[in-house]
């Protein structure tokens, strides 16, 4: 990655200089823009550490710790106060050649990484431009050279916008309409200190005062597939019908909160180019919106449990 785009993310960032940084590379082995982004941290001012979580050392880990993760691991970071993760392949995954038998240890390693990672009050994801994809990867490149300050300050601008509006009425498709209460919370920026890429402004409705329907031209269940037109029915918060039967069995899956209609976002970054494609990049567009159900008490509201997934859409919103 260009290191002129790397140091426009790291002062994005907003790091203190009496930080503590570390950065997690996911990846199959270290990259040179790991160094390129620990040189730029500690042009900052900031103390940096680095682990590569490769394939091979992954297995290590599990080799030596069958248990899960003693305190003499944890102890190189106790100083730590921000932690990032540089994604170049998705966190959790066990490595290919692990033995079946031993996940359950991969799995107990990980809910001790996850723990002590998600003590800390600022994380950082980094979804890093792929290798064996062109487009995907000029696409992130191009979400990343954004001009944060800006992008900032038109997602404080919408939120001043929006003001103390408290009720929302959401209208798509040809008769669709959603209305949605958000009394006592407040809005989220994600202009940089949260992940990258990054341009939403986002918030929690309260759980039971979602009501109507919802249309998705295209609707993608990850893991499951792509629909076409779309409605969601929502009474008291909650999802209870749709006309994709594949995505009623998905939900039937879930935790009991998954059906819940936990975030309103709207994407802002104008170097984002809606895709349609269900792209994690799309819910950053300028001129989308979307909804997340599930998972919301880390960002203002009730709802705690493992599921999110967000659900993104074009629209008007009054």
């Amino acid at each position: 990655m260009d290191a002129v785009i790397i140091t426009k993310m790291v002062d994005a960032m907003h790091l203190q200089q009496d930080d503590v940084v570390l950065i997690n590379e996911w990846c199959e082995e270290k990259s040179a823009d790991l160094q390129r982004f620990a040189d730029a941290i500690k042009r900052k001012g900031c103390k940096c550490h680095t682990i590569v979580f490769s394939e091979e050392y992954q297995l290590e880990l599990v080799e030596k710790y069958a248990q899960g993760l003693d305190d003499a691991w944890f102890e190189p970071y106790s100083d730590v106060t921000v932690v990032i993760d540089m994604m170049e392949r998705p966190i959790g995954l066990p490595p290919q050649s692990l033995q079946q038998e031993r996940y359950p240890i991969f799995g107990r390693i990980l809910q001790d990484l996850f723990g002590f990672m998600g003590s800390h009050e600022k994380m950082i994801q980094i979804t890093m431009p792929p290798a064996d994809d062109i487009a995907m990867a000029e696409r992130i490149t191009k979400a990343l050279d954004v001009d944060y300050e800006q992008l900032d300050k038109a997602c404080r601008e919408k939120v001043a916008e929006l003001g103390d509006k408290q009720i929302f009425t959401i209208t798509t498709g040809e008769n669709c309409k959603l209305h949605m209460e958000t009394t006592g919370r407040e809005w989220n920026v994600d202009a940089g200190e949260g992940a990258f890429p990054c341009g939403e402004i986002y918030i929690a409705p309260l759980e039971e005062e979602t009501n109507g329907s919802i249309f998705f031209p295209t609707f993608i269940i990850e893991g499951i597939g792509s629909f076409d037109d779309v409605i969601l029915k929502i009474e008291d918060g909650c999802v209870v019908d749709s006309n994709c039967e594949p995505l009623n069995q998905f939900l039937n899956q879930q935790d009991e909160g998954a059906r819940v209609v936990g975030e309103l976002g709207i994407g802002m970054n104008p170097a984002v180019e809606f895709s349609g494609t269900g792209a994690d990049l799309d819910e950053d567009a300028l001129g989308t919106f979307h909804i997340g159900l599930g998972m919301n008490f880390m960002f203002g509201g009730k709802n705690n449990c493992r599921f999110h997934m967000d659900f993104v859409t074009t629209g008007v919103i009054q």
